[in-house]
């Protein structure tokens, strides 16, 4: 691999973890305004993000594999994911981002209880002591200033969400990979992981403009439109960035690079806890500082050894490689 491409790679990856940082602290802020109102926030913003798919859709050309080559897995990876942007939405409302972020990684235990009842290679040692990394990581977090557990109810429903809709994404990657006419290499497997993203959101877009006749979910004024510009742009950037990084360097080392998320929820929160915007991070003191890093750097071991235990990529133009650590969704 040349160092061109692997910085470019490495770049895309934690651009990636930024923004989906970034998206939650812009969630928190809407919702904690006078009036602000996170589902409403998250039907706003969808319906931004379709309207910048929908092109994407169409540059990308015809969808040529038969439908029930892809249907079902883009049905399974929207409804999951609108299920979990719904449960994150309503954890960030009880807790700051950076107890909510390092916690996603979480989704990697998950992933490893639904693999294991699957076909396939079951998880060795070293894969289970990644999980119990992440276990003890959450643990952690819990202890001197943790969160209440009604936040960590909503945070396990959201891994949980994300780690099927993975899983639907994979699907729907190959099964529109699957028709692709001019080759099988890494072109195309972008080529039908940005597709996937586009239908994906597309479709979930439609689903938030059938929300905006309902009272609760209804624009009021303009800064709904606003705050929902400002998350689409992070969201979307964030999407767009973590696909690219796979394109580039492929899904375990683009999910290592992007666990790193927590550590800059922290990062970020921290900043702006001393700067005196606690209304989206309270201060804290040295010692629940040290503890959170502690135990996001546990959390992005276990997702680092977890990650790395996966089978090598198979070479391009063969169909059914293991991508079981690709994080198709943001969580």
């Amino acid at each position: 691999m040349d160092e061109g491409r692997l910085g470019l790679g490495v770049a895309a990856g934690l651009a990636a973890a930024l923004l989906s940082a970034v998206s939650y602290l812009v969630s928190r802020h809407h919702a904690g305004r006078p009036g602000g109102d996170a589902l409403r926030l998250l039907v706003c913003a969808h319906v931004v993000m379709a309207a910048v798919c929908l092109p994407l859709v169409w540059l990308a050309g015809p969808v040529t594999p038969p439908a029930a080559a892809w249907l079902p897995a883009l049905a399974g990876s929207t409804c999951c994911y609108l299920v979990g942007q719904g449960a994150l939405f309503a954890a960030l409302r009880l807790a700051p981002a950076s107890r909510i972020a390092p916690l996603l990684g979480l989704k990697i235990g998950m992933l490893a209880a639904i693999v294991t009842c699957l076909p396939g290679d079951p998880l060795d040692a070293w894969q289970w002591a990644a999980v119990a990394l992440g276990l003890a990581a959450a643990a952690l977090l819990q202890r001197g200033g943790g969160i209440a557990p009604a936040a960590l109810a909503l945070v396990l429903v959201t891994c949980l969400a994300f780690a099927v809709a993975d899983l639907c994404i994979v699907g729907l990657i190959d099964g529109l990979q699957g028709g692709r006419s001019h080759g099988a290499g890494p072109g195309a497997r972008l080529w039908a992981g940005m597709l996937a993203m586009s239908l994906t959101y597309v479709t979930c877009g439609v689903a938030a403009v059938l929300l905006l006749v309902v009272p609760r979910t209804r624009p009021r004024d303009g800064q709904d439109w606003r705050a929902a510009g400002w998350y689409a742009a992070a969201w979307l950037g964030s999407m767009v960035a973590l696909y690219a990084c796979f394109g580039l360097l492929g899904a375990v080392f683009g999910n290592i690079l992007q666990s790193t998320r927590g550590v800059m929820a922290i990062v970020i929160g921290a900043a702006l806890g001393h700067l005196g915007w606690h209304e989206l991070e309270e201060r804290v003191d040295r010692g629940t500082l040290l503890r959170r890093v502690m135990a996001a750097a546990l959390m992005t071991a276990a997702i680092a050894l977890y990650a790395t235990k996966f089978p090598p990529p198979s070479p391009p133009g063969q169909q059914g490689h293991d991508d079981r650590g690709c994080e198709g969704t943001p969580g």
